[in-house]
């Protein structure tokens, strides 16, 4: 995971050279999973990054390829408020740490169970390409 540590923060960004939250998500699934998952990037520019329109598109995925899951397993999506919006997501870790990135910060590994973060997390999800 060490490659996805440090990547800096870029809004709509999918590459090593920057990337959101999406984009870490994005860039693991395509290059440790081999799984191609949709980039939003275009989506996300359309509406100026509103949270809420974010929280639509996570919403969409919902049920659709990602499904919730009691029990993470490493690699799993974490689905986390930000306000009142579903619209911030990380990759379980294991162990209790996940992996995300969001802004001005680069991409880094923290605690679940972090003051910051406790309160925010929704669910897990994963991903099925049916």
């Amino acid at each position: 995971m060490e490659r996805f540590v440090g990547i800096p923060y870029v809004p709509h960004g999918r590459s090593y050279d920057g990337a959101d939250c999406w984009g870490i998500l994005f860039l693991y699934f395509r290059d440790v999973r081999g799984i191609e998952i949709p980039t939003y990037s275009a989506e996300m520019r359309d509406v100026e990054f509103r949270r809420r329109e974010i929280a639509r598109l996570v919403a969409a995925e919902k049920g659709q390829h990602w499904f919730e899951v009691e029990a993470p397993a490493p690699g799993d999506g974490v689905l986390m408020r930000v306000g009142r919006d579903e619209s911030h997501v990380g990759i379980f870790l294991g162990g209790g740490r996940m992996l995300h990135s969001e802004g001005p910060h680069p991409s880094q590994i923290e605690r679940m169970s972090d003051m910051r973060w406790r309160d925010r997390i929704t669910g897990f999800f994963r991903y099925s390409p049916c």
